[in-house]
């Protein structure tokens, strides 16, 4: 693992010829608390990936690392959340000054975010090939 990766412990699920489905279980930091199951706040999620490779190597049920780039975590907080937000904030103040109604402003926001989701849609398989992951065997 390099310097600035971040990693999971997965389980392969499936094997496909090009690819090799893993599922990871997210956990809380409170989740392995002994008294978890008693104030109720540990949570799991369990995420499935496919992750590209050369899938010979690998079986199902075997456990594998996922290892991901933190700087791809950082481009996908920024084009998730900061992006959109200076979009909106800019078109919400430029309409609202220039009409001078906030109803219109916030019209116009919104429509302005589905826009720019739109385009994240129409580049779903540049992003996707931005955005790889590895796979490690244990």
């Amino acid at each position: 693992m390099e310097r600035g990766d971040f990693e999971h412990r997965a389980v392969v699920e499936q094997i496909m010829s090009h690819a090799v489905r893993v599922s990871i279980v997210q956990e809380t930091a409170c989740a392995t608390c002994v008294a978890a199951q008693l104030c109720n706040s540990s949570e799991k999620k369990q995420k499935t990936m496919d992750i590209v490779c050369d899938t010979s190597q690998y079986r199902v049920g075997q456990e594998v690392t996922v290892v991901g780039s933190l700087g791809l975590g950082l481009k996908a907080t920024l084009l998730a959340y900061v992006v959109p937000l200076f979009i909106m904030m800019t078109v919400l103040i430029g309409v609202n000054f220039m009409t001078g109604s906030e109803s219109v402003a916030a019209v116009a926001c919104l429509f302005t975010l589905t826009i720019y989701c739109g385009g994240l849609y129409l580049f779903r398989d540049k992003l996707q090939r931005t955005f790889q992951f590895r796979i490690v065997k244990n």
